[in-house]
């Protein structure tokens, strides 16, 4: 892979690590304030719920560093080397970490606390979908490590 290839995907996780940025610093406390004025009966849950949602914004900024740590060594080095199970498996880890957090607080809310209504439900399926979808990722990826043209361990990317 070119770096004039490699351009358009270093754009789309910059940008998606800026918004998560700027979700997680700005826009969530915000929220969870204005929600915790506008519904005082669970006001108590704005800051954990909050708090929570920050941590799996952070997990999910871990993922793209390290989708970005493997497209780094996709363009230097013209293939996916070895090295690089180390990133799969923290991206793997890191967006399996979001899931479960997010299926967390979907769960809370619509069955301990009963609010959300089905939109928790979706929540939690969502998150919990997370979690065998970053394990496959991490699989193809490994397996692309893998398979090569007679050289172990390296996957060339033409």
């Amino acid at each position: 892979m070119t770096k004039q290839e490699a351009l358009p995907l270093r754009c789309v996780l910059a940008a998606l690590g800026c918004l998560a940025l700027l979700s997680q610093t700005a826009l969530l406390p915000r929220i969870a304030g204005e929600y915790a004025e506008a519904y005082p009966e669970v006001a108590n849950l704005a800051a954990p719920y909050a708090l929570a949602v920050i941590a799996a914004t952070a997990c999910f900024e871990v993922a793209l560093l390290a989708a970005w740590q493997m497209l780094t060594s996709v363009v230097t080095d013209g293939a996916l080397t070895p090295g690089a199970s180390r990133w799969a498996n923290v991206l793997a880890f890191s967006l399996g970490l979001t899931g479960i957090t997010l299926a967390g607080i979907c769960a809370h809310a619509g069955f301990v606390e009963a609010i959300g209504g089905p939109a928790m439900l979706l929540g939690l399926l969502a998150g919990l979908a997370l979690v065998p979808a970053a394990v496959a990722l991490r699989n193809r990826v490994l397996r692309a490590g893998s398979d090569s043209a007679g050289v172990p361990g390296v996957h060339r990317w033409t």
